[in-house]
């Protein structure tokens, strides 16, 4: 999953605000499309913006979606290459 982070997320599109479900009580929360159940946005504890899915976004073609960070490289399937210069994630 491609995601980005933000401060603040202001909810403009079709569905509005994601449904939330607390996936880990008090540690983190996945929020879905109230329409359609896509996975759209996640708020963890212990990271300070709320990760956006970038393919929840109606334009992903911006200079600043650019990868910097890259979890579970060493679970990558075979057929995808590796994101080019990122940097390998602690987490994960």
């Amino acid at each position: 999953m491609w995601w980005v982070g933000f401060k603040t997320v202001t909810w403009i599109g079709e569905g509005g605000e994601p449904t939330w479900y607390e996936t880990f009580p008090g540690e983190a929360k996945r929020g879905f499309c109230p329409s359609c159940g896509s996975s759209v946005a996640a708020i963890d504890s212990d990271i300070p913006e709320i990760g956006i899915n970038v393919t929840a976004l109606d334009d992903t073609s911006s200079p600043d979606l650019v990868p910097i960070h890259a979890s579970f490289r060493d679970n990558a399937v075979h057929w995808l290459p590796p994101v080019p210069e990122t940097e390998h994630n602690t987490v994960g």
